[in-house]
């Protein structure tokens, strides 16, 4: 940026240079003999040479003015895009600069508030849902003593959804905190794909509808099982609620793919559809939008690969390609 500035400056003057002097050249070279017009030429010379000099002089120090206020501002918008909301820019003493740090400061301090609201809910919700947990597991732990088997067993099966619960909600917190996934291992797609599918099997059937998962050839991912589990339980619960027929869950390669027999989606809907609703007190809109950001942070990617029936395609790296890259 300073190099434009000195470049533009120095090419004003030597047009202003050539605008000025072009006329007494040509009067200079009319009115005087060949010495005088020599001595002239020289010193005209040499005035332009003084001239171009003090203007790049002048262009350097202007470029320098400009530059750094705009510089300060660039790295305290870095900082800010960073997380760090207490990075104002200094005063230029330029006005047009001066009030982009400000709105730069305005909005910065909006943000932190937002969060720190945010944080506040978060921290609160996540004790309530703990509390709530853990009087589930007492009383759960209770039932698992009784005397009818069936509920014993049915007891000990809530139990452990209970604990992958709570084990889902710290990824959940962990994410939301460093906008990473936490412990990442190797995850059989296959085995995760079951285990869920066996947990909304009753969902489905009291609705007379059933859940198929085919499998192909699979490789273990490096992702986290907690969050890879979360999706799959919003990509589930979103077929449930919104589609119809057989949920059919495919796990190939590196990636789930599921599909239903329901609509689709609309095609005004398409563009918006991993977005958060506008609407902060809207009950539904969020699971598509959450589910690709935890995929997203755990080094995965989601996609709506068909529209109509709907088709979404959760996707990794290898596990091994993932160690290799780690090497």
């Amino acid at each position: 940026m300073r190099r434009r500035l000195v470049v533009s400056t120095i090419v004003v003057v030597l047009v202003v240079m050539t605008v000025l002097l072009a006329p007494v050249f040509i009067v200079v070279s009319d009115a005087a003999d060949d010495d005088e017009r020599t001595r002239l030429f020289a010193r005209l010379a040499i005035i332009a040479a003084f001239a171009l000099v003090a203007a790049g002089l002048l262009a350097a120090i202007q470029a320098r003015q400009l530059a750094r206020p705009l510089e300060r501002l660039a790295r305290s918008a870095g900082r800010v895009g960073d997380g760090d909301f207490t990075a104002p820019a200094a005063s230029s003493g330029i006005r047009e600069i001066d009030d982009i740090a400000r709105s730069l400061r305005l909005s910065a301090s909006r943000v932190d508030r937002m969060l720190a609201a945010e944080r506040g809910f978060t921290a609160d919700a996540t004790h309530q849902l703990r509390t709530g947990l853990t009087g589930l597991a007492m009383r759960l732990e209770l039932l698992e003593r009784h005397h009818d088997p069936d509920v014993a067993d049915e007891a000990r099966a809530v139990l452990d959804q209970t604990h992958e619960l709570n084990a889902t909600l710290d990824e959940l917190l962990a994410g939301a905190r460093t906008g990473a996934a936490g412990e990442r291992d190797d995850v059989d797609l296959v085995a995760l794909v079951d285990h869920h599918a066996d947990d909304w099997r009753a969902r489905f059937e009291s609705k007379r509808r059933q859940i198929v998962v085919t499998t192909g050839t699979v490789e273990p991912v490096r992702a986290t099982t907690g969050l890879v589990g979360q999706i799959v339980n919003i990509l589930v619960d979103n077929a449930l609620r919104h589609g119809a027929g057989s949920l059919a869950i495919l796990v190939s390669g590196t990636s789930i793919t599921v599909e239903d027999d329901g609509p689709g989606i609309p095609p005004g809907k398409i563009a918006s559809l991993f977005e958060r609703p506008a609407d902060h007190h809207a009950p539904h809109g969020r699971g598509l939008a959450l589910a690709r950001r935890l995929a997203e942070s755990d080094g995965g990617q989601l996609v709506l690969s068909r529209e109509q029936p709907a088709q979404f395609r959760l996707s990794y790296t290898a596990a091994a390609q993932r160690h290799v890259d780690d090497r």
